[in-house]
């Protein structure tokens, strides 16, 4: 029933009412669905699924309705027309059709992090100190983007609470930026936001596996930061980070094994890609003292999407 186009000696088309080939596969196929879709429409009055439906086939070439019949006829006629191109035309007369699946290559992403030591000054880190505790009472209980329960347990306080340590920090994460984008694999690239918290992590306190840009809203997030502080002598144990290698496949997120542990280092700071999986292991606090918390100032480098 269908031809490929048929050229003349100059390569032009000499007839262009000759649809081709690969066009008409697909709207038979597309014809097909719709027909189902009529058919099983009950809403629609049996008169007008039928009408429709069969003239979208007969407008494929497939076949034609010319003789007239009742709804119930027209629609039983019609899901038998479905059953026969499914059967022959769909699998005998066109092979060659099949659903074009793009496939999506697996992205790798090491285990890997840049650790800086003395990030602040030995006064800026005590007045870090000093700031957090101040402000303990104004700290709330930390959520996840999926609600889920028992998933994650600490405290956080948003920049708005702590402006000057805030700017202070993402004043020193972009002077970092040139030295740690080589390292954690990353090309130069546009800054829209820098994403600043400060949490704190008592006794019980941990947080388990996730990665920072699992979401819409947090998609643009590509490196994550992480400043340790807090009183010395130290009064907890336990809150060590753990970066897993992991895997990429189109919407998966498979965690592998593989992990590279970091302890919380006073006035410390690290870096890892926001796409790496990573948990916050339980922290010991004998005291459950707030000053005696794991403290962090943490955030995520957002690229700027057009």
């Amino acid at each position: 029933m269908y031809t490929e186009p048929q050229s003349s000696q100059n390569g032009n088309n000499t007839n262009n009412n000759i649809v081709p080939v690969e066009r008409v596969q697909k709207l038979l196929i597309n014809s097909v669905e719709t027909l189902e879709e009529i058919l099983n429409n009950q809403q629609l009055p049996a008169q007008e699924r039928a009408t429709v439906a069969l003239k979208i086939l007969d407008m494929t070439g497939i076949f034609s309705q010319t003789t007239p019949q009742s709804p119930t006829t027209l629609i039983s006629n019609a899901q038998q027309q479905i059953n026969q191109l499914r059967t022959n035309n769909l699998v005998t007369n066109f092979p060659a059709y099949q659903p074009k699946i793009k496939q999506v290559k697996p992205i790798f992403l090491p285990a890997i992090y840049v650790e800086i030591k003395n990030f602040l000054s030995l006064e800026e880190n005590q007045k870090a100190i000093e700031t957090a505790i101040q402000k303990r009472d104004q700290f709330i209980e930390s959520t996840t983007t999926t609600k889920a329960d028992n998933y994650r347990q600490s405290y956080v306080l948003f920049s708005q609470h702590f402006r000057e340590l805030s700017d202070l920090i993402q004043s020193r994460v972009i002077g970092q930026l040139p030295e740690i984008l080589g390292p954690l694999n990353f090309r130069p690239f546009e800054i829209s936001e820098i994403e600043v918290q400060l949490t704190a992590h008592n006794d019980g306190c941990y947080y388990k596996i996730h990665h920072d840009a699992g979401s819409e809203k947090t998609a643009n997030r590509e490196i994550t930061y992480v400043y340790y502080f807090y009183q010395e002598p130290k009064a907890f144990s336990g809150g060590e980070l753990r970066i897993y290698d992991t895997e990429l496949k189109g919407s998966a997120v498979i965690t592998h094994d593989n992990f590279q542990a970091i302890t919380p280092s006073n006035n410390s700071v690290i870096f890892f890609n926001s796409r790496c999986r990573h948990e916050v292991m339980p922290v010991v606090c004998p005291s459950k003292a707030f000053e005696h918390s794991r403290l962090t100032v943490n955030g995520w480098i957002r690229r700027l999407v057009a």
